[in-house]
């Protein structure tokens, strides 16, 4: 599924108005496209790689990218592949895409999808747990991967960067809209995070602590029991006593003298059995 706009002022150019200059579009989520204008440009693999590439990882010396593309031959042979990749880009349209001598780098004009869904993440970062709500829920919940079918080091490494940035802002989101007594998107953010990672306890815990605000009490010990659960079956350790004291304080309002330790009091073949998944 394709990523949604990420703020308002963030008009997408293809429906922008006629006369409004449409700049070159570099998109990495969900596969490699660029566009000019209204144009798919057709680029060649070896040249799609190097804008890629420069794209992660920002500037970077001829040397850095050539030696990381082509490891397997001569620097010198290297260096003469990526000349020909940029002669090819400079063919496909009057508008540059990498720009820069000796170091490379993505030109300003370019608008890169990761960009700029990289800098909406770290504004909600950047505002905290009670922060102000980005709106971001909806493209955070529905992001695409990064560059899929590619499995160079350096797009996994930019791959698991990015799924990083997409579960710290969807548990800051979901807190921030705990904040705002907002519980239902709240739940949506946390279980975007928790059907991203289910074995990250900070992701359980945001989603617990969401149900607590709302005072759905058996809602925070099932999901704690069926974490329990995940975590010994998959790798055999227990919840943090952290997470475990922060459901003990409440107890179950159907019946008080059931307490979360006797929740988590399962033997170890109910544990390891095959249980409906709840995320």
């Amino acid at each position: 599924m394709r990523a949604k706009p990420l703020a308002a002022d963030d008009s997408d150019p293809e429906v922008a108005p006629a006369g409004i200059h449409r700049q070159v579009r570099l998109r990495m989520l969900d596969g490699f496209w660029v566009v000019d204008g209204q144009q798919t440009l057709s680029i060649p693999l070896s040249a799609r790689r190097v804008v890629a590439f420069v794209a992660l990882r920002g500037r970077s010396s001829r040397a850095e990218v050539a030696g990381t593309l082509w490891p397997e031959v001569s620097d010198s042979k290297a260096q003469a592949c990526l000349r020909t990749a940029l002669w090819r880009l400079r063919q496909l349209s009057p508008r540059p895409l990498i720009t820069g001598d000796e170091t490379l780098r993505v030109d300003e004009s370019v608008d890169v999808d990761v960009n700029r869904l990289i800098t909406a993440i770290r504004r909600v970062i950047n505002d905290g747990e009670c922060g102000a709500d980005q709106g971001l829920l909806p493209t955070l919940a529905a992001m695409g991967e990064l560059l899929p079918g590619w499995y160079d080091d350096w797009v996994l490494l930019g791959r698991e960067r990015l799924r990083q940035l997409q579960l710290h802002a969807l548990e800051l989101t979901a807190q921030q809209l705990t904040c705002s007594g907002r519980y239902a998107e709240a739940i949506e953010a946390a279980m975007a995070a928790v059907r991203l990672e289910p074995l990250r306890e900070s992701a359980t815990r945001v989603l617990i602590e969401v149900h607590l605000a709302e005072d759905n009490v058996v809602e925070a010990i099932r999901r704690l029991e069926f974490f329990q659960r995940s975590l010994a079956s998959e790798i055999g350790v227990e919840p943090t006593a952290e997470l475990v004291d922060l459901v003990r304080r409440r107890q179950v309002g159907a019946d008080p003298r059931r307490s979360v330790a006797d929740v988590l009091k399962l033997d170890r073949s109910r544990a390891l059995s095959p249980r409906t998944t709840l995320a």
